[in-house]
């Protein structure tokens, strides 16, 4: 309720010309009642035509006029919903891509779904129509004040009818609200459970999981499906209800008025109108019971956002220096995950200039993604800091720091859309001849020849149907698109065939030349061959540093002062 009065008087204006449209459709609905009444009174008692055409003519500019009135509302109504709408679901985008990464991870990929299918969920549950029925209920008393004006009695009828239907209306409301949270907790978790069949098909079939997977899936639907029966009855009863209530006030009124017919306190006409009344005024008041229902959906989805919203944010802000020549260091570096007592690695120093090849070896769970993270500013380090030419990482602002940077992650992920989209996310603007020579020296030119789309060949899935190495092809085509001066590669070469491994050699060697700050983190042997540094983060907790062979800087290259402009 809070928030229909939020968002109806974000706009003062309009809000009031919404409740001004609400009044003069109330008003017009006393059309058909007095219609009705005045037909029965006067017409059937004189019988002259005039009067009855005179009377449907202005039932039918009544009618006509209320239609429109209704329509500009809902036009007004849309409006006051559709930017506070706009506005949740750029901050719940903003807040997934911008989220810490370390936080982000403490939640699960279906728990971050569910969070975002919320946005819908909100969107649906605050839209005109919900805001057009919360208004309708409270202007239903002037309807129930006409009728206190023909007879005190029926007015009392119907103000009780309505009240005892909206009780009722709202025990059952309470215990379905139950059930639709313990149902929502059931979907979700047998939602995860099928989102890691769908992502594990081949795991399915080739290991005989089936049967497990039944053993887990039947639980699940046998008690999704009860309380879905569950929740269907209470509906049901309380729609049964709401219409047994209407049948009784109608009842009562027409057996009460009847007396007051033949008292001669009431006349047929009026009798006729009160109860025409007395439905309209039910109608717009029991619909708050399912508006209710809807906004209880819609404030847990809100309960359930909070989650998102309070997730820490990476800086928008921040430095860039005007020319970022390649130069990294590490000084007293440390990192150690959360509710661990061992470190991953610390006391962590090296120096590395342009031109320089670090190669990063190390065992599976050794830290070298984390490594790797840490560089790109996806984690932040628990003590130490990272300097780029001389400048504090932190410093930075985590986009222009990103765009210095070509790098290959060991898992390629890509978001729905063209492959051309996702290969442009750093540089939307490069020529289609820088391009073209990207996808040639990343071998990936054949592949494309081959899909009839091409470039525009679109994404979904993670696009899983393409093989892994053409997918970290396309990893490290969308890295060198960027063209940064720090080269940033997770196991490069892992899941190549012989003309991938040897493609990223050649790229390797062609960035190194070129003066380019190169850190590998494999345990391919002719990458360390190639190296200037080794660092063993199979040594724990402080790495070992080798020194392998040194490459000088390039003369194109020589550093100078950072000088540095704020973003």
């Amino acid at each position: 309720m809070k928030e229909i009065f939020r968002r109806l008087f974000y706009k003062p204006v309009l809000a009031a010309e919404i409740l001004f449209s609400t009044l003069l459709i109330t008003l017009l609905t006393l059309a058909m009642p007095l219609y009705a009444m005045q037909i029965l009174n006067r017409y059937v008692s004189y019988g002259f035509n005039g009067t009855l055409i005179t009377l449907t003519i202005g039932m039918f500019i009544a009618i006509l006029l209320q239609f429109c009135f209704r329509i500009v509302r809902t036009k007004m109504a849309t409006v006051v919903n559709q930017e506070p709408n706009d506005r949740l679901s750029k901050e719940i985008l903003f807040i997934v891509s911008q989220a810490k990464n370390e936080a982000l991870e403490q939640l699960s990929k279906p728990r971050i779904q569910e969070a975002l299918n919320n946005v819908h969920t909100i969107q649906q549950s605050y839209d005109a129509q919900t805001m057009n029925s919360m208004l309708d209920a409270p202007f239903s008393l002037v309807l129930i004040g006409v009728i206190y004006l023909l007879s005190p009695l029926l007015a009392g009828i119907a103000l009780l009818g309505i009240l005892c239907a909206l009780f009722l209306g709202w025990l059952t409301l309470r215990k379905s609200q139950k059930y639709n949270e313990t149902l929502l907790k059931l979907l979700s978790e047998h939602r995860s459970l099928n989102a890691s069949a769908v992502n594990a098909l081949d795991t399915v079939r080739g290991f005989c999981a089936g049967g497990f997977l039944f053993e887990k899936w039947q639980p699940q639907l046998n008690k999704i499906s009860k309380f879905r029966i569950l929740l269907t009855d209470h509906k049901e009863l309380s729609q049964t209800l709401t219409m047994s209530c209407s049948a009784f006030t109608s009842v009562c009124i027409y057996a009460a008025g009847a007396v007051l017919v033949v008292r001669g306190e009431l006349s047929v006409g009026a009798l006729i109108g009160a109860n025409i009344l007395s439905g309209r005024a039910y109608q717009n008041t029991t619909r708050l019971i399912q508006t209710t229902f809807l906004l209880s959906k819609a404030r847990q989805a809100f309960q359930d956002l909070s989650v998102l919203k309070h997730l820490p944010l990476e800086t928008a802000a921040g430095a860039a220096l005007k020319t970022y020549h390649g130069k990294l260091e590490f000084q007293d570096l440390a990192f150690f995950h959360p509710h661990t007592t061992c470190p991953v690695f610390e006391s962590l120093n090296l120096s590395l200039g342009p031109g320089n090849v670090l190669a990063v070896v190390g065992e599976n769970g050794t830290g070298k993604t984390t490594l790797a993270k840490l560089i790109t500013l996806l984690l932040e380090p628990r003590r130490g800091s990272i300097l780029v030419d001389g400048v504090n990482l932190l410093q930075m602002a985590p986009g222009w720091w990103r765009k210095q940077i070509i790098y290959m992650p060991q898992e390629p992920g890509f978001i729905n859309g063209s492959i051309r989209e996702n290969l442009l996310l750093l540089n939307p603007d490069i020529e289609d001849t820088r391009l073209n020579e990207i996808l040639r020296v990343t071998d990936l030119k054949k592949f494309m020849d081959k899909t009839p789309r091409g470039l525009d060949t679109p994404i979904s899935n993670n696009e899983k149907n393409f093989p892994l190495g053409i997918r970290r092809r396309f990893s490290l085509a969308r890295g060198l698109v960027g063209n940064g001066n720090l080269v940033v590669l997770d196991e490069p070469t892992d899941a190549m065939d012989k003309k991938g491994i040897e493609a990223v050699y050649a790229i390797m060697n062609t960035l190194a030349k070129s003066g380019k700050t190169i850190i590998a983190f494999s345990n391919d042997p002719k990458i360390l061959k190639g190296a200037s540094m080794i660092l063993n983060l199979n040594k724990k907790p402080i790495p070992e540093l080798t020194q392998a062979r040194m490459v000088p800087p390039q003369p194109s290259t020589s550093l100078s002062p950072p000088r540095i402009k704020s973003l």
